[in-house]
């Protein structure tokens, strides 16, 4: 008799948990697009895993600790690829447009729609110590664009804290209104914000 060659096909005891939890953490992050971060129970989340909920507890602490994994999941991502933006050979405008396109494509994701629906606010202050400083960066970078386009001059002259505002909350009012399967894309939407917001940025 031949012998059956497993190679990969075997998870790892390491493996199967990690898939598990993220099993666990995209559901939660769906549910909590859905139906809000406190109208969503730990039961909720066991009945749509369909597992118990002490088996919840093996893989998160709590429903916080589930939304800051959530959380700390998209922003760190998001972070990385922003760090690459600012350190690209582009003028303020360029990074500016590119980040936005970036922004708006994590609501494609459904950690990336928690990052502003529900967001951090739910968090204790034990959470929010660790999660705070990363939304800080991607603000801070952000106005460092705009900074940069009126420094080269590809933006005119402007309040960077109001610009920055302004477009954050135009992009995280998308998750009351926005749906993956309805008429736009998040290409689409990115588009239509980069010539609202770009263009009145740009110099006349």
């Amino acid at each position: 008799m031949s012998k059956v060659r497993w190679g990969k096909s075997i998870q790892s005891k390491d493996e199967q948990y990690e898939l598990k939890r993220s099993a666990i953490l995209r559901t939660a992050g769906r549910l909590f697009n859905q139906k809000g971060f406190r109208e969503t129970s730990l039961n909720d989340l066991a009945d749509e895993l369909q597992v118990t909920k002490p088996t919840l507890y093996y893989y998160v602490e709590n429903k916080e600790d589930i939304l800051f994994q959530c959380l700390h999941t998209a922003i760190t991502e998001l972070l990385d690829r922003t760090d690459a933006i600012l350190a690209a050979p582009l003028n303020g405008i360029e990074k500016l447009t590119r980040f936005i396109h970036l922004f708006i494509a994590v609501f494609d994701d459904e950690f990336g729609r928690c990052l502003a629906h529900p967001g951090p606010e739910p968090l204790s202050s034990k959470y929010l110590e660790q999660i705070a400083p990363l939304y800080v960066r991607v603000d801070s970078a952000m106005r460092q664009m705009i900074e940069d386009g009126i420094a080269d001059g590809s933006m005119r002259p402007c309040n960077s804290k109001i610009s920055a505002f302004a477009l954050f909350g135009a992009i995280n009012w998308m998750t009351r209104w926005y749906h993956p399967e309805g008429e736009m894309t998040t290409r689409e939407v990115a588009d239509a914000m980069v010539q609202l917001f770009c263009q009145g940025l740009m110099p006349r």
